[in-house]
């Protein structure tokens, strides 16, 4: 089985073409990341190495640039047009096509026509269920709601139905699609690895003199940030804060609240900075809306924090609920409260959860485990496929 593999951003997107490629799976892997940033390079890929990156190299600097919205939309769609125009020319020489949700309707049409396996990619849940999602949320708090890009939105709808099968991330992800009435058999779900850190034996569970509740994300619309800043201000404890890390849109959901001193916005943090980070926090919260499948969550385990995140976080597929941490619904700051008060004032459950957060951390191996699984899952519709 040969797979040609195509997606717009590096994200998880390498480690998947690399693990595709270590299992001697991988024909060639097309990418739009831009081969003039630093962090383009991909040495284990060689000459399986496509790049398919002028538009979304302009649609990048458009951004940049600060061109309009509508300037930006439009070129990230011709962009995806442009690396699926590029896949056509591989796909006889493949026996099955992954590309990512948006950049490959004709070369899908196509595969499909020569008896190929196709294979969607979302990270997302279903575009339409998120769309409603989002224009709730802006609805609810009365900020302006801009819809998805229309084209683009159009060719994700027929992607999903002319692929045979969807990837997808997460048990969110695929309720999201479930609910559209799609068959539970095209749906192959791979949850997202985490990056292990170097130092993670100096992350014993400790004492804080401070209760320190961590974010690490934007501060959007999307991310529910204004529900975990309301449910900290409600925390009647001394010693707490709250460290909020991550870029600020300009939209952000959070206009109108009121910051007090214990809540900090350090902005973009790497490296050991975001180490240290993780390292002085107690709790860590995504209070997220909708995302995919949050990799900060991974990520935190792996720290020894116990997690507060919603159901629509993809934390469903990473915890057990009252061990490694806790499930809240969107938009609900009561109950994220509760769940901070819980931990604030019962130090035990705290040291308990933390060394439970560390255990399932160490029980996984991180990339390697979703490149495995990924591998496993389209070999295994290769092999059904075939017999049929």
């Amino acid at each position: 089985m040969k797979v040609i593999y195509t997606a717009p951003n590096r994200a998880h997107h390498y480690r998947y073409a690399s693990s595709l490629n270590k299992a001697n799976l991988l024909s060639v892997f097309v990418s739009g990341f831009p081969r003039l940033s630093p962090r383009a390079k991909i040495v284990e890929l060689k000459q399986k190495l496509y790049r398919a990156d002028i538009l979304q190299t302009i649609y990048l600097l458009s951004l940049k640039m600060r061109a309009s919205k509508k300037m930006s939309n439009y070129l990230a769609y011709l962009a995806k047009i442009e690396q699926d125009f590029a896949c056509k020319k591989f796909l006889k020489e493949a026996d099955v096509f992954v590309f990512y949700n948006g950049n490959g309707l004709s070369s899908c049409n196509y595969a499909n026509k020569m008896g190929k396996i196709t294979v969607v990619e979302v990270v997302n849940s279903h575009v339409e269920y998120q769309e409603d999602l989002l224009r709730e949320e802006h609805k609810s708090l009365n900020l302006p709601w801009e819809p998805f890009h229309k084209k683009d939105k159009e060719r994700r709808l027929k992607e999903y139905d002319a692929a045979d099968y969807i990837l997808l991330p997460s048990e969110f992800v695929k309720q999201s699609f479930l609910a559209k009435g799609f068959p539970e058999e095209k749906l192959l779900k791979v949850p997202y690895g985490f990056t292990i850190p170097v130092q993670k034996a100096n992350n014993d569970v400790k004492a804080h003199a401070t209760f320190n509740v961590l974010y690490v994300g934007s501060i959007s619309v999307r991310k529910g940030i204004r529900y975990l800043i309301e449910a900290f201000k409600r925390l009647e404890i001394l010693n707490k804060k709250l460290t909020i890390v991550g870029p600020v849109e300009q939209i952000s959901g959070i206009e109108g609240l009121e910051i007090t001193d214990d809540i900090e916005f350090v902005g973009v943090l790497k490296g050991a900075d975001l180490e240290k980070a993780y390292q002085s926090a107690d709790v860590f919260c995504l209070p997220t809306i909708e995302d995919g499948y949050g990799l900060v969550l991974g990520e935190a385990l792996s720290y020894g924090l116990p997690l507060i995140t919603t159901t629509n976080s993809g934390g469903l597929d990473l915890i057990t609920e009252g061990i490694e941490g806790f499930i809240v619904p969107i938009r609900d700051s009561l109950a994220i409260y509760e769940k901070l008060k819980l931990l604030s004032s019962d130090s035990e459950l705290l040291d308990k959860m933390k060394l439970a957060a560390l255990g399932k951390a160490a029980g996984m191996n991180g990339w390697e485990a979703s490149g495995s699984i990924l591998c496993e899952k389209l070999e295994t519709v290769f092999l059904k496929n075939r017999k049929n």
